[in-house]
């Protein structure tokens, strides 16, 4: 990675967190069509999606750099831009440890390092006092499921799963890839305890009025098939320590009442 840069092109909107969380968002000249925090974004002008973006339009900012998340990334569009001396930033973002490594390089290239500390040190802090608050109780077992037709969950290695095991939960899927498709015999198998709605980008049933029949499931059987609307619950940003909170009292709802959770 070459020097700091003054003009930067996010395409994830995590990046873009991480850039207002480092007091940087001055340097921001375009964002994602999925851009939605902090507030400001919405004045900034948008260069398409994580997989669609669009060249032209992020030339016309004249960035110094475009930033993103590992991943499905448009190689042919990064390779122009990068022909033009653009700087490509994209950490990976697959875990807390990525997370927090991210913040870092982000916060060299605009020159915010003094702020860094200060920001992984709140990741840090509140996956602490989640950890002590489920910390000793018996762990549920939980299915993240994030589409219907065909039903995809989250497997093991994966950030989600990451986040289920720090909340106080055990991931019903051993699955060994990160993000696998399963038929329903196999959720009718896991039997999970707790079932993580992640579907409302996907369809307009919730999954607990798809699922409402199959009673044999514990989570249906006992109405604990939540959705997870917010987007913050799967970006892997300065604010996973916010969703955290939220993944470990969907979990464990009476774990709270000893630990309050600034």
């Amino acid at each position: 990675m070459r020097g700091p840069v003054s003009r930067v092109v996010s395409l994830a909107p995590n990046v873009t967190e991480i850039f207002f969380a480092l007091d940087s968002g001055s340097h921001i000249v375009g964002v994602s069509r999925y851009d939605d925090y902090p507030a400001e974004v919405s004045r900034l002008p948008r260069v398409g999606g994580i997989i669609d973006p669009s060249f032209e339009a992020i030339v016309s900012l004249r960035p110094d750099a475009v930033c993103g998340a590992q991943g499905p990334v448009p190689r042919a569009v990064l390779d122009r831009l990068a022909q033009l001396g653009v700087q490509i930033v994209f950490p990976p973002f697959e875990s807390l440890r990525d997370i927090r490594a991210g913040v870092a390089i982000l916060g060299h290239l605009v020159r915010a390092e003094a702020n860094v500390a200060t920001v992984n040190a709140e990741i840090v802090r509140r996956v602490e006092r989640v950890q002590q608050a489920v910390r000793g109780r018996a762990a549920p077992s939980v299915l993240a499921v994030f589409g219907l037709r065909p039903i995809s969950v989250a497997g093991r290695g994966s950030f989600v799963d990451e986040l289920i095991n720090l909340a106080g939960g055990r991931n019903a899927s051993s699955s060994a890839s990160r993000w696998p498709t399963i038929p329903l015999e196999a959720v009718l198998a896991m039997a999970p305890q707790v079932v993580l709605d992640f579907t409302a980008h996907d369809q307009s049933t919730r999954l607990s009025d798809a699922w409402a029949e199959y009673r044999t499931i514990p989570a249906v059987r006992d109405g604990r098939v939540v959705r997870l609307a917010d987007p913050v619950m799967l970006r892997p940003g300065p604010r996973v320590g916010h969703a955290l909170e939220i993944l470990a009292e969907t979990i464990h709802p009476d774990a709270f009442t000893a630990v309050a959770m600034a």
